[in-house]
């Protein structure tokens, strides 16, 4: 640990400081920028009365000395004095600090003081100077209204011209012809042409699917005419073999066919309109080309969702009521509406419906049903199909056409009207440029990963049949009976079939006594047989029921010997693997699912009379209580360490000697100390938590004893029954506790296989194939397109890393730009990638995205996002930053003395940090104490229903405080905040606090009362951050195009955004990003009052340049599939991260070429740069 004079800073690495105190730096770790605290508070408050500058604490890039920071009137610190001037003006710093009344600063502090987070010492950070580049207007909210203005007032012109123009009429006779054919609507003629020549047109394509990823025809209609494209696959068959796509296979729409790469000086605004259109972009061949072009998509389907979409469950319900289903989840919400008294309204049902065109359409145009019959020979037909139905198949796609213009005249006005600010369309079309380059890395990660899945697999069938075969065995003498997990299969056998030997007139050979029959004779005798079966034999014949069923049959063409079709979705798996919950072995019950069985010693006092042994010939799943009375009770009371006695009482709890094999503690058992346990025990003198400790201390590791609450009695002597918890709570089923939601609970340890490593082998490769076996038909039905040498840029090209010979393709991911209410992007694969996992094959999905040469990703993780929103809107009731304790904790709570939103969590409720985060971003999201109460079991299924309502009452008493006069949270530390969310989501018509953004008429107070309050305030978050994002897109944007800085928006994952730029502009990208961060929340804190920002928040803590996608830039995504990293195995060093500090000093912190410091600079003029 350095010091800095006598102040020590206390991380882990610091760099030196001048004798002369004008240069310090501060903390990296995992080249993270971490605000450390360089001197506290009360030191700067010290200096400041004794009107002293400090010698040895010193600003970087800062002349002055710690007392011209700028503190709060709560001593948060904020923007330096230049920067918050380049943003709110000259006089707003004076009005900031007069706009907080002594009242209101009393009552804040008393709240503060309440939840002990008054008078703490706050971090001092270095001051950043830097000049902003001008705004485009007087202040930061017509900035970035000229800025929305400016980026879409072309493309709003071209949607005005289309909606106010009329549609041409639809050709009667379409042309089957390669490439464009353009229907003039003058002279009626039918001519060719490279592509529709009008910047804006409605636009659709069809695909058959059994040719793969290939387009087969497309319709657009434009203000003056009617256009078709056909594949020159309809012309001809092709190699169906060839699976790899080129551009030259697409549909073009600003170059000809037969043209390679952009022609830039072709390229203007243009605009085009689709239902879904993210899928047909996908086909367009200059959206894979690696230089952008100005051609825009709008997606009707979006404009739908974001003015009248539905939440997930009003589409179910809206489903229910149409198709008149009777959902076990639409009768719980029926009936738990009606108990709560819930004033509801059903007129949402009215003024929504689902997202396909076809109702789309039904809704706004009050249009008749689409005839969709013929969709169906792009789904099962052939291109032969398609060529003799050709005229009937393109009216089928021009149908669309049209019904999507007529939708999209309707959606317009109501857009506009809705989402009145014009970032937000801007930002919905910049979404719908993502693009993933990537390169022959693809191809190979999916082969590797499909190799080493498919290998596991092999491994994984081989130990559960192996296992089958195992327990197999267990039909001689019975010994199944005595098994807890085999003795209620169905162990019933059928003998093999043969016919009545036929009688014979021949007098049978007397057999001496002298002459014995030969082996020879036995296996003749044997062999003769054969001629008495059936044609038609037995399956399996001497086998089990359950065995049997898990053999293949000799007549299938890819038989397999053994019981080669077991796998983990079947029932019988769990009881082969013997599987334990937290050491009792697990059970089926046909009512209540899987649970696991606990002995009692007590309940088999009780039940004695049931365990005389009862003659059964019942079989199947669900059991009588005499054939429950033939579970094997002797073998799990020695399995949990417990002796089988009726007269047993509590002093052989642990009478180990009698513990099944396999389940023996590893440690030797001081029999003392085990005395000493049983001893106490008896007198109950002793708690459980302390005799865990004995017992520990004896190398034993007890098992939990479950509570009361929540036992069955099924008819088990000696037994309860609790049944294993699930994910949605009590009351829910579970059907296979070897599913996906199960994995974590085996990483715990709480889910274990008895039966050695095998098993527990098993479960290890369940674990491992999860990933890959959930996401492979996405990831490989991923539409991979290769570019040619002529296709690529000359930077590329001339890039020191270009091989020639080498593959180069791009991914354009089919983004549905406002794909939920909350008009949040979705994308089935890329935008809910995970990061890489050491056990997981192929979970380096995203690391595969690689940036051509000449390039590399730029892009940084917003910090704490929603919170940072929930906690800004919170305090804009003082106008104060951090005025809550909920805001205070975001900016300046630190995870170091647990002062940081999720430690308090953890604090307050007894849980893990990580479990906490879930639970603060649940609530903020408007869930309840219910939902909270189901997390708690779900994280601690130990915890009674009992226990987790206290937990969760505490929890939301601290948080969100308790109800008072009038309806408004008092009291705890996110009130005022959930106050100011529930002011939003009530209102009559909610808008977000910043664009202005409406909420979907299907959840508008007049359309559904009362009811949907959990979604109404996730959408006020999240349609903020939605505004957040949007805002971030069209500023980086502008500073991009303004400063020549080649890049373009690759893509948003979760709270990351990356961009892909060229390698000589990546450090002036990077202080884009940091600007484009500070202007963003600018405006967020301007539009709720607040003229100011704290400076912990105004830059990013670092903006990642690397040459792939992945979480951090030193993650080396070492995966199953990707053993030796990305480094060893992809050639792919570590990326680099520069905090703002760092991207000043490459940058010189100009943005314009001309500024940026050379390598050829000496020190002394690169220090006069910064």
């Amino acid at each position: 640990m350095h010091r800095i004079g006598k102040v020590s800073c206390g991380c882990l690495k610091s760099v030196k400081i001048d004798p002369d105190g004008q240069k310090i730096s501060w903390c990296l770790r995992k080249y993270k920028y971490r605000q450390r605290k360089i001197t506290s508070r009360k030191d700067l408050l010290h200096t400041r009365n004794l009107n002293q500058s400090s010698s040895h604490v010193r600003y970087l890039h800062d002349s002055g000395d710690v007392n011209r920071a700028r503190l709060s009137p709560i001593n948060i610190q904020m923007l330096s004095e230049k920067l918050h001037e380049q943003i709110f003006g000259k006089n707003s710093a004076e009005i900031t600090s007069k706009s907080v009344n002594p009242e209101t600063l009393k009552k804040v502090q008393y709240h503060l003081e309440s939840h002990g987070l008054w008078n703490k010492d706050c971090p001092i950070i270095p001051d950043v100077q830097l000049q902003l580049p001008k705004l485009l207007d007087k202040d930061i909210d017509k900035h970035f209204l000229e800025l929305g203005k400016k980026q879409t007032e072309s493309y709003r012109k071209l949607a005005e011209m289309i909606i106010e123009s009329k549609m041409p009429k639809c050709p009667s006779k379409w042309v089957m012809s390669a490439g464009w054919t353009k229907y003039d609507s003058y002279t009626g003629k039918a001519v060719p042409v490279d592509f529709p020549e009008e910047d804006v047109c409605v636009f659709d394509i069809e695909l058959v699917v059994q040719e793969g990823h290939y387009p087969t025809m497309a319709t657009a209609v434009t203000p003056k005419h009617w256009y078709s494209w056909c594949s020159n696959r309809v012309m001809e068959d092709k190699n169906k073999l060839a699976t790899q796509i080129w551009p030259e296979d697409l549909i073009p729409l600003e170059t000809s066919m037969d043209q390679h790469g952009p022609d830039k000086s072709r390229w203007r605004d243009r605009l085009v309109i689709g239902h879904n259109v993210g899928f047909d972009r996908s086909f367009v061949k200059e959206q894979y080309y690696i230089e952008k072009s100005k051609l825009r998509f709008l997606d009707t389907m979006s404009l739908h969702i974001g003015v009248c979409g539905q939440t997930s469950f009003q589409r179910i319900l809206y489903q229910a009521s149409k198709k008149g289903t009777n959902r076990k989840d639409v009768r719980e919400y029926l009936a738990g509406k009606q108990q709560k008294h819930v004033q509801s309204d059903d007129t949402w049902k009215e003024v929504s419906t689902m997202n396909n065109l076809n109702d789309v359409y039904q809704l706004h145009c009050n249009g008749k049903p689409l005839q969709k019959d013929t969709r169906d020979v792009f789904v099962k037909g052939t291109m032969k199909d398609v060529r003799e139905r050709f005229q009937e198949l393109m009216k089928y796609c021009s149908a669309d056409v049209i019904a999507t213009l007529k939708v999209f005249k309707v959606l317009w006005p109501q857009f506009l009207e809705r989402f009145p600010h014009p970032v937000t369309l801007s930002g919905m079309m910049e979404m719908g440029t993502a693009y993933l380059p990537i390169n022959q890395n693809w191809n190979r990660y999916i082969q590797q990963s499909n190799s080493v899945y498919d290998d596991l697999q092999r491994e994984l069938k081989t130990i559960l049949m192996k296992l089958a075969n195992e327990a197999c065995t267990k039909i001689h003498d019975e010994r199944y009976k005595d098994d807890p997990w085999l003795w209620d299969l169905d162990w019933s056998t059928k003998d093999i079939r043969i016919k009545k030997a036929p009688k014979t007139k021949a007098k049978a050979k007397k057999v001496t006594e002298k002459e014995e029959e030969t082996a020879e004779d036995r296996i003749n005798k044997i062999l003769a047989t054969s001629e008495r079966l059936y044609k038609i034999r037995s399956h399996m014949a001497g086998y089990p029921g359950w065995y049997k069923d898990l053999c293949m049959r000799l007549n299938k063409e890819d038989w397999l010997p053994g019981p080669s079709l077991i796998s983990l979705q079947m029932r019988v798996a769990p009881k082969l693997m013997r599987l334990m919950w937290e050491g009792y072995p697990v059970h089926y019950d046909s009512k209540l699912g899987w649970g696991y069985v606990v002995p009692d010693p007590e309940k088999l006092e009780e039940d004695k009379d049931m365990l005389e042994d009862v003659d059964s010939d019942s079989e199947g799943e669900d059991k009588t209580g005499e054939e429950m009375s033939k579970y094997p009770v002797r073998s799990v009371f020695k399995l949990c360490g417990l002796n089988y006695s009726v007269k047993s009482t509590r002093e052989s709890l642990f009478n180990l000697e009698d513990t099944l094999p396999g389940y023996v503690p590893q440690a030797k058992v001081d029999k003392n100390k085990m005395a000493e346990v049983v001893q106490t025990g008896v007198d109950g003198s002793m708690t459980w938590d302390e005799k865990k400790k004995h017992l520990q201390a004896a190398g034993i590791t007890p098992r939990n004893i479950p509570p009361k609450e929540g036992r069955h009695d099924i008819g088990i002597p000696g037994c309860w029954f609790y049944q294993i918890p699930h994910k949605d709570g009590k009351g829910k089923n579970v059907g296979n506790p070897l599913a996906k939601d199960y994995l974590a609970k085996v990483e715990d340890g709480i889910l274990k296989a008895l039966s050695g490593t095998d098993a527990n082998r098993a479960l290890k490769l369940s674990i491992m194939c999860s990933y890959w076996k959930n996401a492979m038909k996405r990831i490989e039905g991923q539409m991979a397109l290769g570019l040619k040498k002529e296709d690529l840029p000359s930077n590329v090209i001339n890039s020191s890393k270009y091989e020639e010979d080498r593959y180069y393709g791009a991914i354009v991911p089919r983004i549905v730009s406002a794909g939920t209410i909350t008009r949040r992007a979705v994308e089935a694969t890329w935008l809910t990638a995970s990061n890489a996992y050491p056990d997981r094959v192929g979970s380096e999905l995203k690391a595969m995205v690689q940036a051509p040469p000449g390039y590399n990703f730029v892009g940084a993780d917003v910090d704490s996002q929603e919170l940072w929103i929930s906690a800004i809107i919170g305090d804009s009731y003082a106008k104060l930053h951090g005025c809550t304790a909920f805001g205070w904790m975001t900016l300046q709570g630190n995870k170091a003395d647990k002062t940081d939103l999720h430690s308090k969590t953890a604090e307050t409720v007894g849980i893990s940090r990580d479990h906490a985060k879930v639970f603060n971003y649940g609530r903020i999201y408007g869930a309840g104490q219910k939902f909270a109460e189901r997390l708690l079991m779900q994280f601690n299924h130990r915890l009674t229903p009992k226990e987790a309502a206290t937990k969760a009452k505490i929890m939301f008493g601290t948080t969100k405080g308790r109800r008072i006069k009038g309806g408004k949270w008092a009291e705890g530390t996110e009130s005022e905040m959930f106050n100011r969310l529930e002011d939003i989501a009530t209102s009559d018509l909610p808008r977000t606090p910043v664009l202005g953004c409406c909420i979907s008429k299907a959840l508008e107070p007049d359309n559904v009362g009362d009811d949907f309050m959990t979604s109404r305030i996730n959408w006020v978050v999240q349609s903020s951050a939605v505004d957040f994002l949007h805002l971030m897109l069209v500023c980086m944007r502008w500073l991009l195009d303004e400063y020549d800085i080649d890049g373009r928006f690759a893509i948003s994952i979760h709270d990351e955004v990356r961009y892909l730029v060229k390698e000589e502009d990546q450090y002036r990208a990077a202080l884009a990003l940091h600007i484009t961060n500070l202007l963003t929340r600018s405006l967020f804190a301007y539009k709720l009052g607040m003229e100011d920002l704290p400076q912990s928040v105004a830059f990013f803590s670092a903006v990642d340049i690397d040459q792939c996608l992945r979480k951090e830039v030193t993650m080396n995504c070492v995966t199953p599939s990707n053993p030796h990293g990305m480094e060893r195995g992809y050639g792919i060093p570590p990326g680099q991260a520069f905090d703002i500090m760092e991207t000043l000093k490459m940058t010189g912190g100009a943005l314009s070429k001309k500024n940026v410091p050379s390598e050829n600079d000496s020190e002394v003029e690169k220090k006069q740069a910064v």
